[in-house]
């Protein structure tokens, strides 16, 4: 009877611990929830694995045991029977890990589970072992509490995708690359997700038989690939390889070797005449076939301008739409002697407004548009409505002209995009993520990766207003406010910068992150602080707001979390530099003008621009050495040093223009020259 009254005291308390929490944040929301009166605690659920369970019913198991046991402190208990187990699961089909070609046309059942929590247990019921995965994915941010206080609420739930495929495009041929244990967290973040592919961007970044010399010690191994291929495959991801065959392929052709094969002097493009492209191609087409086992392949064929440009400019005239067709053809009939699905995009349709009439009948296109515009979506998704081709549709994390991406802006266009692909009955969503500037970490993108990634699953997006808190609460609970109160802070900041620089983005759509290395003591930009003043100010109040919940957080956070956070904090550094070195150059001339034309009596003017420890020039070459330094580590723990030291030239340059100017007034004050005096600018001749 004891033991009996003490048992409904546990009881009773869990309702009251349960009741008294807030329910759990389910990113991306499941179609059906419905939630119980009270709680089960964790500690002490049983689990029963079959023998005879595949290695991917007992991956998903494992993953649940690891993170029930990580919050309650105890493991879970092995159960002698099914029938004693209070985890139970249901897998009705074997196989079927990842998505075949016919996902979206078969029901798209594949993913399909329920969950249901009582006081008797936990009942997962899946279709297939992904369905039991995804399952886990939405235990993962189910469980409330730590330690012996860890609960799971009551609820019901039923859910399967909107779309049948959801990925996100990985760009591994303009920017760094990413390290391989970077590469799999990046696949752990998304299978959160319940993401389904990744496309592997890639130029010359995998490593061929044949091409040793091809972006030497800058490109992955096959063994590596074949690595992140298994690793993604256990989280339910297709590892898609996504090779240009036919332009962006300058790291090919600028070497000598190669250069035959453009269709310009050192160029981006092959040329389809070229018998020995088609023999290079059959070489690559045969290493890439054996290498991924997906039955998609995206080739590209996107931005083939320079065959355009160059076709009134030959001996004799060419015709681009044609060439454009021989190559797509040439490159779909190879393919399809493997069995693959080919993706293409659209956008030459542009230029060729009936190219995709010519399209061979089994290549799937793909939409890509990454403004928030509906006009320019509809631009291009008008040609292929026409055609009555099944489709993809491609947004992007609008990154690759920022250091830290334009957070509405993204927002919107991965909004616009789901809505017109939904209306047309898309048949997937793929994010896409950049790194044409090199200077971004890949690591800011990744809050707006699973925004897509969620607004995939669910079939709308999340609220954008809200979506930083729930992000964060989901993804670091221990520090949730500070680090959402961060993400905020620096894409308030983003849109400031944005207003004072962005005019010229060497065609990185309003990027800023071109001008923001720019000479702050030109004309221009001299005229330029003074007009935005308030709104440098504005980004670094933001930044350091930002700086201040950053660090914050690295105090109390999860320590595998702290190398995202650090990347972070330096991502805001520097956009806090980006402006603090037109306030600065606008505040060393005004002092100068001041201090020496306005009042030539003034000797403090070099105190306050000179003096060794505290002053405005040593101020900037302090930050400029600091801000390198961080930025080496950041981009190390994420990046391969590939690339790593013509980003940290930029630090060098600056450094070196603001101790040129240091010298130079340092030189006038102790040769007491005298004047006339000029401006600053007259003076010193402030320039790299």
């Amino acid at each position: 009877m004891k033991n009996l009254w003490i048992s409904c005291i546990f009881v009773y308390g869990w309702l009251g611990v349960a009741s008294a929490q807030q329910r759990a944040t389910l990113l991306p929301a499941p179609q059906s929830v419905q939630y119980g009166q009270g709680a089960l605690p964790v500690r002490n659920l049983t689990l029963y694995v079959a023998p005879n369970a595949s290695a991917d019913v007992v991956f998903a198991l494992n993953e649940l045991k690891e993170l029930l046991a990580e919050r309650s402190g105890k493991p879970v208990q092995s159960s002698s029977s099914v029938t004693a187990s209070t985890v139970r699961y249901l897998v009705k089909t074997t196989g079927q890990e990842l998505p075949g070609t016919r996902e979206a046309t078969n029901g798209n059942r594949r993913e399909y589970y329920t969950l249901t929590i009582t006081r008797k247990g936990i009942d997962i019921n899946a279709q297939t072992s992904t369905g039991l995965y995804y399952a886990v994915q939405t235990i993962r941010q189910l469980i409330q509490g730590q330690g012996p206080h860890t609960f799971l609420p009551f609820v019901t739930i039923s859910d399967q995708p909107k779309l049948a495929y959801r990925g996100v495009m990985m760009d591994f041929a303009h920017g760094g690359l990413l390290t391989v244990a970077e590469i799999k967290k990046q696949i752990d973040f998304l299978a959160r997700w319940k993401t389904n592919q990744y496309y592997f961007y890639n130029e010359v970044s995998i490593q061929l038989e044949g091409f040793p010399t091809l972006n030497y010690k800058a490109s992955y191994s096959q063994t590596q690939i074949k690595h992140i291929i298994a690793y993604a495959r256990e989280r339910h991801i297709d590892i898609i390889p996504f090779v240009n065959f036919y332009g962006h392929l300058h790291e090919l052709i600028r070497n000598e070797k190669y250069a035959s094969l453009g269709i310009g002097k050192y160029g981006h493009e092959l040329d389809p005449r070229n018998p020995a492209v088609q023999t290079l191609l059959k070489n690559w087409i045969r290493q890439y076939t054996s290498l991924f086992q997906s039955p998609f392949i995206h080739v590209g064929f996107d931005e083939t301008w320079e065959t355009k440009r160059l076709a009134n400019a030959a001996p004799t005239r060419l015709d681009p739409e044609a060439m454009y067709i021989q190559q797509l053809t040439f490159v779909s009939n190879e393919f399809r002697q493997y069995g693959k699905t080919l993706l293409a995009w659209t956008d030459m349709n542009a230029f060729y407004p009936n190219v995709l009439a010519k399209f061979p009948k089994d290549i799937i296109p793909v939409i890509w548009e990454y403004s928030p515009d509906t006009t320019a979506i509809s631009k291009y998704l008008n040609p292929v409505l026409k055609e009555q081709k099944p489709f993809f549709i491609q947004p992007a994390v609008s990154g690759w002209g920022h250091i830290y991406p334009a957070a509405d802006y993204t927002y919107e266009n991965i909004n616009l995009c789901l809505k017109a692909g939904l209306q047309h009955n898309t048949l997937g969503f793929i994010t896409s993520v950049w790194t044409d500037s090199v200077e971004p970490f890949v690591r800011t993108s990744w809050l707006f990766m699973a925004y897509g990634c969620i607004a995939a699953w669910q079939g709308t997006v999340p609220d954008k207003t809200t979506f930083t808190g729930h992000y964060s609460s989901v993804v670091y609970p221990s520090v949730a406010p500070d680090i959402q109160a961060a993400f905020d802070h620096i894409a308030t900041a983003g849109q400031y910068l944005e207003k004072c620089l962005g005019k010229n983005t060497q065609s990185l759509p309003r990027g800023t992150l071109v001008e923001s290395w720019s000479n702050p003591f030109s004309a221009y930009y001299l005229a330029n602080t003074t007009e935005h003043k308030a709104d440098f100010q504005q980004v670094r109040s933001h930044t350091e707001e930002a700086q201040e919940k950053l660090i914050r957080a690295l105090q109390q956070a999860n320590p595998s979390d702290t190398s995202f956070i650090q990347s972070m904090l330096v991502s805001a550094r520097l956009i806090n530099y980006s402006a603090s070195r037109f306030l600065w150059a606008r505040a060393i001339v005004d002092r100068w003008h001041d201090g020496t034309m306005a009042q030539p009596n003034d000797d403090y003017v070099f105190y306050d621009l000179t003096y060794p420890c505290h002053s405005l020039l040593v101020d900037a070459m302090d930050e400029t050495g600091e801000l390198k330094q961080a930025y080496a580590q950041a981009w190390l723990s994420e990046n391969m040093p590939y690339r790593l030291n013509t980003m940290l030239g930029r630090f060098d340059t600056d450094f070196a223009l603001w101790r040129k100017i240091h010298l130079n007034v340092l030189d006038f004050k102790i040769q007491k020259k005298t004047g006339p005096l000029q401006s600053f600018e007259l003076m010193f001749t402030p320039d790299f």
